[in-house]
């Protein structure tokens, strides 16, 4: 009876597999070959943008680098210049972007359509204060606390992405360095030679922080920022917390940066959505998440972000913090 029960489970499960399948048709021909354009414009670096073109579902093939594309750069709708190819896919213009300015980069090619992107550089939003306590994890592990105090301004939408660097100083016994020693004996020098000393190094990195802040919509893995908007706090301060255990600091003088960039509103999107699909790539179970475009005609993202910077020092391993 139970070996019975069992096949006709089984009889039942290969029914219903069978009756819930569909055939769907794509037509993988259709996909129209495109120009992808990347940029990011800010006030302190000059213009660089990227033009590559897509490829096709089934191409496995390198990303193909656009060497002999136009690519124009307006302000508020004015003919700033063209720029010049430089490698890689990378066109470049001796122009530093303006805050609050308009800014349209076209890009037209033979063989793909026109395509172009719009966006406007917003302005920076300073760091109000920068609070730290010292804490410790349950295993024991010294942990820096930082509350980046934010004055959201009011009566406009807010779109944010902060990160954090370290620039900090240490030292090292070389082995190999040459030491002189010169000493002089009325009408005789005598030089000693020995050889080791310790040599100081001034170095900087990215602090890679943890944060479970309710008001962060995104992170970016590449350089370790968080991503948010004021939807939560607008026209008010904020208080975002990040955590930073003691390992992240390598010299015995540690200067930390805290960069808060306020980003445009396409940016925001498309940093948000990236992250999601990131999130969602390799996972069977999750939905399909398309990434953000506003390049009109192609693919990509022409976005913009102005940064303020506010620091710490923190010095020694007994943790002692100093404000600039």
């Amino acid at each position: 009876m139970k070996q019975t029960i069992v096949i006709s489970i089984i009889v039942l499960l290969i029914v219903l597999g069978i009756s819930c399948e569909k055939t769907i048709e794509i037509d993988l021909d259709d996909a129209k070959i495109r120009l992808v354009v990347n940029a990011e414009l800010n006030p302190d670096s000059t213009i660089k943008v990227n033009v590559t073109r897509s490829r096709h579902i089934l191409d496995n093939a390198e990303i193909e680098a656009v060497s002999d594309a136009v690519v124009k750069l307006f302000e508020d709708d004015v003919f700033i210049g063209n720029l010049t190819y430089e490698s890689r896919g990378f066109y470049t213009i001796n122009y530093k972007p303006i805050i609050g300015k308009k800014y349209k980069v076209e890009v037209t090619h033979d063989k793909y359509d026109d395509v172009y992107g719009l966006t406007e550089i917003p302005n920076p939003v300073g760091i109000h204060s920068i609070d730290t306590i010292k804490t410790f994890s349950e295993w024991g592990d010294e942990i820096y606390n930082f509350s980046i105090n934010i004055n959201d301004p009011a009566g406009q939408k807010n779109y944010y992405m902060i990160s954090m660097r370290n620039k900090y100083i240490y030292e090292y016994w070389d082995p190999e360095m040459i030491v002189y020693d010169t000493v002089q004996n009325g009408d005789t020098i005598v030089v000693n030679i020995t050889y080791g000393g310790n040599v100081t190094v001034e170095d900087d990195q990215i602090v890679w922080f943890e944060s479970d802040d309710m008001i962060i919509d995104a992170q970016v893995y590449n350089n370790n920022s968080v991503v948010f908007s004021d939807e939560l706090f607008s026209g008010d301060q904020y208080s975002l917390k990040l955590n930073v255990y003691k390992y992240s600091f390598y010299g015995d003088t540690n200067l930390v940066y805290i960069d808060l960039f306020s980003i445009s509103q396409e940016y925001y999107k498309y940093l948000v959505s990236f992250s999601k699909h990131q999130d969602a790539s390799g996972d069977p179970f999750s939905e399909p998440v398309i990434v953000f475009t506003n390049i009109v005609e192609g693919i990509g993202i022409l976005g913009s972000s102005a940064v303020s910077t506010d620091s710490v020092m923190i010095i020694g391993t007994g943790g002692d913090v100093y404000y600039e």
